[in-house]
């Protein structure tokens, strides 16, 4: 999901709230611990804090990180509709959570790099995909070394057996690399590329 999507889970968790009858809270509002919004609400007696914060998770073979959207009663000692500002610091940790749902980064879009979020289960066949590209990455490597001048004149009379080849010059030999190629199932392969000035490219082996 797009960002979007959060914003509007974040103002339907307002509303839904709102509907029971809450109202905002503006003084207790101000300042911040780190985290991306948060929005406090109050019946009148009870204050509760709508926050949006980053999370991590580490565990023996995850990391996973996103946004979490929190309900939470603030236990601080905060008056409900005081104009009072200074000293009404209500702290985040200190919340009694009352529902919590998590965003996990699951990755950007290519063309503007704007993060994508989704569920838990998203992230982990995620993380699997980007483990099979990457082992099929390790397994799928191409080294060349270019051989030395005398080279050419080697493969020259393989070279005169190609099509339309029959007359070429040894000049007209442009390099001659010896190449390893490995799989994605781990397969080697060796052969030595041949290039001519014309364009033309020739494989022996």
């Amino acid at each position: 999901m797009k960002y979007e999507m959060i914003n509007k889970r974040f103002t339907e968790t307002v509303a839904e709230w709102m509907a029971k009858g809450y109202h905002i809270n503006t003084a207790s509002m101000g300042g911040s611990q780190g985290e991306v919004a948060h929005l406090d609400l109050t019946n009148g007696k009870d204050i509760i804090r709508i926050l949006l914060d980053n999370f991590r998770e580490w565990d023996e073979f995850t990391n996973h990180e996103g946004l979490e959207l929190i309900v939470g009663r603030v236990t601080d000692q905060v008056a409900p509709d005081s104009s009072v500002t200074w000293g009404n610091t209500i702290w985040n940790n200190r919340l009694e959570a009352l529902s919590s749902e998590r965003f996990y980064k699951i990755g950007r879009a290519k063309r503007n790099g704007e993060q994508w979020y989704g569920t838990k289960e998203e992230a982990e066949a995620s993380d699997r995909l980007n483990l099979q590209r990457y082992k099929a990455k390790a397994h799928n490597q191409t080294k060349r070394t270019p051989m030395p001048e005398e080279a050419k004149a080697v493969v020259l009379p393989f070279l005169h057996r190609q099509p339309k080849c029959k007359n070429l010059k040894l000049s007209r030999v442009a390099s001659v690399e010896k190449v390893v190629s490995t799989g994605y199932d781990g397969t080697t392969r060796r052969y030595y590329e041949v290039k001519t000035l014309g364009g033309k490219t020739f494989k022996i082996g």
